[in-house]
């Protein structure tokens, strides 16, 4: 059911379908209230289903907007609302979170290459994620990450929980060799 929720495409082709079925009726039995019919169930599953694609979020568009709304609060440089992000229980990522923060502010986050499994069986329902982050920056400072402006790619595999209507990042991330934070028992580490 989800792909058609997420795909306004099925719908037009099955809206073409039902018409290409109902017009060859129509040819066999020269009836116009089959080509009437025929175009107005056409009408109906076209605005209708491209309605349901648009308005219904599944659980991958709202996970793809998370990653929107997350790259939005990195650039804007707003820490709280990035920790907003977060599952409850996520210490290390909301301190390796406040880390980069600190050392870098972001004019460009994009998300790439989103792979999306998700999980039902779950409590809560989690998600994971495999994605590639682009950054592009300018240094606070003297850091690790240098003193000029910084541009990286780097790949993650993260795990989200679904708390009530949000997603929402938990610990369990997998950061690319190269990233230079990494997770400690307690604390990031660089």
């Amino acid at each position: 059911m989800s792909f058609f929720l997420e795909n306004f495409w099925a719908w037009i082709i099955l809206a073409a379908f039902v018409f290409f079925i109902g017009y060859a009726i129509f040819v066999n039995d020269k009836k116009n209230l089959t080509l009437f019919v025929t175009i107005i169930a056409t009408a109906v599953i076209l605005v209708g289903g491209i309605a349901l694609e648009r308005y219904i979020e599944t659980d991958r568009e709202a996970i793809k907007r998370t990653l929107k709304e997350i790259s939005a609060a990195i650039k804007a440089d707003d820490l709280t609302k990035v920790k907003s992000y977060t599952a409850p229980d996520a210490e290390k990522l909301r301190g390796v979170a406040t880390a980069g923060m600190a050392q870098a502010k972001l004019s460009v986050v994009h998300f790439g290459n989103v792979e999306i499994k998700i999980n039902d069986s779950t409590v809560p329902t989690t998600a994971e994620l495999r994605f590639i982050v682009s950054f592009r920056g300018q240094a606070k400072g003297n850091t690790f990450f240098g003193d000029s402006e910084l541009f990286d790619r780097y790949r993650f595999t993260a795990i989200f929980e679904k708390h009530g209507d949000r997603w929402l990042a938990t610990d369990d991330v997998l950061f690319d060799d190269r990233f230079p934070l990494k997770y400690s028992n307690t604390a990031p580490v660089f």
